[in-house]
């Protein structure tokens, strides 16, 4: 992202960095979450009273539940507020779902705080920022919205032009209901075949393939309208665990970084890359023992200085546990700004979220944060909104046209190739397929929670079964939670006892398992076996399995072309993603 080349942005940038006081620039260095579909009074005054420049949308559910993230604690202690200081409402619900809302209704809710916004001091619009790399991993989930294969699913189309128009066709949907901005792509190098966290969120394990699908991936979200991040910063390819529960550590030489992490970033950074997330992970080539999100070294000397990238530097979710092992949430967010972030994604909707602002104003104010640091980072900050488009039409889009893309037959029916040229046949060593309508099945299907599902007929819990009954009704359904309890299990084994095959998924989520140890004990039990699966790697598919398929998602585009496949009626087309790893 270059800075002087467009006069007229920077004359506009400096204009409303002029009016600002230093409480609106701190407010611009936060992203908080929004979560539910409901006007609260906590986010209203994080717009407001906080001046909050960003806002991370979950529309289905509310993740910081009472003080904690992922089950830590938030917080580091008694807080000391400033004399008279009155802390925002707090929004305290459990997760779970609020129902579905529409595109339109959430592009009018998302119109109504740009408003909100856009009636601050200086008009200046907010990022609406998602996830939305695919399988589970989707922030916007209503509507029957169209969603793709993760990164490496896409990579098995082997077609860097189709993983544009795939990321282009997903960028144009958001786009339509007022999501500006987008925390991919994932460019992490993923040589760890263990890794709990990454895995098929990366588009492979070789570094000019990721560097190569990850620059289509990004020109295509900007071709729709999103302000792209590549994550995570400087690679979180290659761990051993899950940075929302403890805090990795890379121990490798700096030529390693050098030839396998930093090659995708590399490339990005000379084509246009918006922003870069930090990882929450330790490297002892760069900075023993210092978090990346902490590090100025790695920030500031090695991402600005040495590798000479201008847009935005984000942190991960600051309330993970690799930081709150060692920080509370006030200092991890003022600390991640000294060193070089720009804005600090701060997902808590507890006071939290006054007590990391207040924190960050006192090191400003104590000279920890240069005063000419705060200006450079909120002129990045305006810069990407600049870039996009916001400040023209102050954030607003059109309610009746958000559904448009949605609709669209073209988006339609590439969300369909998508899952076709991402599927992989793994396995088929006991000729089972293509299946049968005379032959006695029994489908078992993981329950995935309510939060990763849209509650309607479009994207529910039994996408996969649904799709099976399409093929035949010769069937006995069955499911299970997420990962098997052992009253599921033995629900499970007393009904293989009368079918000929068991067709059963067996995906994987982060550290949440699969359905692995299921799989184990029906094959211990000589039953015939076939596994879907998202991921090509161990933690999803069971030692001595005969029969799978890899379809890199649980979208219903994926679930419904994976129930064609079984039955002969249509067949995958995905490469081999992997260069490093094969399935035994």
């Amino acid at each position: 992202m270059t800075t002087r080349k467009n006069p007229a942005r920077e004359q506009f940038i400096e204009g409303i960095l002029s009016q600002m006081s230093l409480e609106q620039k701190v407010g611009q260095c936060f992203t908080y979450l929004y979560s539910g579909w409901l006007v609260t009074p906590s986010v209203v005054d994080a717009i407001t009273k906080l001046h909050a420049g960003n806002l991370r949308l979950q529309p289905a559910y509310q993740t910081g539940k009472r003080h904690k993230y992922y089950g830590f604690d938030t917080g580091g202690g008694a807080y000391a507020y400033p004399p008279g200081y009155k802390p925002i409402p707090e929004t305290l619900f459990l997760p779970g779902e609020l129902g579905a809302i529409s595109p339109s209704e959430y592009a009018t809710l998302l119109n109504k705080l740009q408003a909100l916004a856009t009636s601050r001091p200086g008009g200046i619009p907010l990022n609406m920022a998602v996830d939305q790399e695919g399988d589970i991993g989707r922030n916007y989930l209503f509507g029957g919205i169209n969603l793709f294969p993760m990164p490496m699913g896409l990579a098995a189309s082997n077609d860097p032009a189709f993983v544009f128009e795939v990321n282009k066709a997903m960028a144009r949907q958001l786009s339509a209901i007022g999501i500006n901005c987008i925390h991919s792509p994932v460019v992490d190098v993923n040589i760890n075949p263990q890794n709990p966290e990454i895995g098929i969120r990366s588009f492979g394990d070789d570094p000019k393939r990721v560097a190569e699908f990850a620059l289509a991936a990004m020109k295509g979200m900007q071709a729709g309208g999103m302000i792209t991040t590549a994550k995570h910063f400087p690679g979180r390819g290659d761990s051993m665990s899950d940075a929302h529960f403890d805090t990795p550590t890379l121990e490798v030489d700096r030529k390693r970084l050098d030839d396998v992490e930093l090659v995708p970033y590399r490339t990005l950074i000379a084509n246009g890359l918006d922003c870069i997330m930090i990882a929450h992970n330790v490297y002892t080539a760069l900075d023993p023992g210092v978090i990346a999100t902490v590090s100025r070294k790695i920030i500031t000397d090695l991402l600005r200085n040495e590798l000479g990238f201008q847009g935005v530097v984000t942190t991960d979710a600051i309330s993970m546990g690799a930081l709150m092992k060692r920080y509370g949430l006030p200092e991890a967010c003022a600390r991640a700004l000294e060193a070089g972030a720009d804005l600090v994604l701060n997902k808590t909707e507890t006071v939290y979220r006054d007590q990391g602002f207040l924190e960050t104003l006192k090191y400003v104010q104590q000279g920890r944060i240069p005063t000419e640091e705060l200006d450079d980072k909120v002129r990045r900050i305006l810069r990407v909104k600049y870039n996009r488009g916001l400040f023209k039409k102050a954030g607003q889009v059109d309610p009746a046209r958000a559904e448009r893309p949605i609709r669209d037959k073209v988006t339609i029916e590439l969300a369909a190739q998508a899952a076709c040229r991402a599927a992989v046949m793994l396995k088929d060593q006991e000729g089972l397929l293509p299946l049968s309508p005379e032959k006695r099945l029994l489908v078992v299907e993981q329950k995935l929670e309510h939060i990763y599902m849209g509650l309607n007929t479009s994207l529910h819990r039994l996408n996969f079964t649904e799709a099976m009954y399409s093929h035949s009704m010769n069937i006995v359904a069955a499911d299970t939670e997420f990962k098997a309890t052992p009253d599921d299990e033995q629900l499970i084994l007393d009904l293989a006892k009368d079918v000929d095959v068991v067709v059963m998924t067996s995906f994987y989520y982060r550290v949440e398992a699969s359905n692995v140890q299921l799989a184990k004990k029906l094959l211990e039990k000589g039953h015939k076996v076939i596994i879907i699966t998202n991921s090509p790697y161990p933690m999803a598919l069971p030692e001595g399995i005969k029969t799978a398929l890899c379809t890199f998602a649980n979208t219903p585009e994926s679930l419904r072309f994976a129930a064609a496949a079984l039955f002969g009626k249509d067949k995958p087309q995905g490469a081999w993603p992997l260069v490093n790893y094969h399935v035994k």
